[in-house]
């Protein structure tokens, strides 16, 4: 048996017959995507690159309004009637029922572990889809999903009988079952809930920004707003609230440490927004970290100066520069393995192995906003200076002693689109 990762380059999409409840959910947004569009755009980031929509004629004049703007798909999908044939150029085809919402990695880790067995093939999880389907079955695949779900029930039962039914397991985030309008604000936030990534910080990134961001996005992704704009807009927030932490004053501190956090929580925002919508960009994935960076050294220099300006001028002004010299090089490092897509291994001596997970809990701005916070709110911001100079230079050498260098880069889409 032979991995068909490779060879599964069709997407087949099953609109379900007219005259089933199933076929209402074809005019249904999931955060603002309809189903049919997002089947596909999930199949296409999971690298499939052929698409068939197998729906009757006036779901077609229905459905291709859908798609007529979605230009990542143009000229990639054909649309063929329940009767016609399906045209299978590959081995197997991938066969999507639109009610099944999907997670792009999830789906490209799935088609890793399929292999050529001449069964039909489908997850360990709950749920019928995705379903790899070889040629001699795929025909009579369509006809059971064009019943909807009670007709792929009763062909995997079937199959199962004959033991030309294998599961795969699947991992990551999983797949969620769309049955009617009503439940989409509960996927919503399901999919939203699945997106908390173990890099956050276990404290204000878990019980602050998540929490406010999850909100914002919930109301944003049924509307135009993108994400890059969610990354601008979290910018010029950054930078207001770094300039108010530059004046003297306890409310305009206040005022500043409040916007620094809003730039945050947005900074949040537009990855969810990005996964949620499937907008994804190399500018996205440039934008949002370097923006982050710009809001941080913003923060930096106006406290400095803040600082510098009733005190050493000289002392601080190096000091702040070896704050930002900190800031800087932790940010090159972590954001060059990022782009670089290898998986980082510590070396295997004792001390190594020790931090390596210590450098993993502190790759968040976690840290950042907590020495901010304690700092300007005890009337100290030279305090947060010293943190930064000592603790972000350690983090940088020690990240670079205990990885190095990735070998080599890789350009990255996986960044908010707009």
């Amino acid at each position: 048996m032979s991995v068909l990762a490779s060879v599964i380059d069709t997407a087949i999409v099953v609109c379900p017959q007219p005259d089933l409840p199933e076929a209402r959910l074809l005019g249904v947004r999931v955060a603002g995507v309809p189903l049919l569009t997002r089947a596909l755009l999930t199949a296409q980031r999971a690298g499939i690159e052929r698409f068939t929509v197998v729906a009757s004629a006036p779901q077609q004049a229905a459905l291709r309004g859908q798609l007529d703007g979605e230009a990542r798909l143009r000229g990639r999908v054909r649309w063929i009637e329940p009767t016609e044939d399906p045209g299978a150029q590959s081995a197997s085809s991938l066969v999507l029922p639109v009610s099944v919402v999907l997670e792009a990695g999830a789906l490209r880790g799935w088609l890793t572990r399929v292999v050529d067995s001449g069964s039909v093939t489908v997850p360990d999880a709950a749920g019928m889809a995705p379903l790899a389907v070889p040629v001699a079955l795929l025909t009579e695949c369509i006809r059971a999903a064009l019943r909807g779900q009670p007709g792929l029930a009763q062909f995997l039962e079937k199959l199962q009988g004959d033991r030309r039914l294998v599961t795969v397991p699947w991992e990551g985030i999983r797949q969620q079952l769309v049955r009617s309008a009503a439940e989409v604000p509960a996927v919503e936030r399901a999919m939203l809930a699945a997106l908390r990534s173990p890099e956050d910080g276990p404290i204000v990134d878990r019980f602050v920004n998540r929490v406010l961001s999850a909100h914002l996005t919930r109301g944003l992704i049924r509307t135009q707003v993108t994400p890059n704009q969610v990354t601008v807009a979290s910018l010029v927030t950054g930078l207001v609230g770094a300039w108010l932490l530059g004046m003297e004053g306890a409310v305009l501190s206040l005022l500043g440490l409040a916007l620094f956090q809003l730039s945050v929580i947005l900074d949040h925002v537009d990855g969810e927004v990005a996964r949620l919508k499937i907008l994804f960009s190399p500018l996205g994935k440039w934008l949002d970290n370097v923006s982050d960076h710009v809001v941080d050294l913003a923060v930096i220099a106006l406290l400095t100066w803040r600082v510098a300006a009733v005190k050493t001028p000289g002392t601080f002004a190096v000091l702040g520069l070896a704050a930002a010299a900190g800031v800087t090089g932790a940010f090159v490092v972590v954001f060059w393995w990022s782009v670089s897509e290898q998986s980082r291994a510590a070396w295997t001596t004792a001390p190594a192995q020790l931090l390596a997970p210590v450098l993993a809990f502190l790759a968040n701005r976690d840290g950042f906003s907590l020495a901010l916070w304690v700092a300007v709110l005890l009337g100290h911001p030279t305090w947060f200076l010293w943190a930064l100079a000592l603790g972000a230079n350690a983090y940088w050498v020690t990240w670079l002693l205990i990885y190095g260098l990735p070998t080599r880069a890789h350009p990255v889409v996986g960044g908010p689109a707009g």
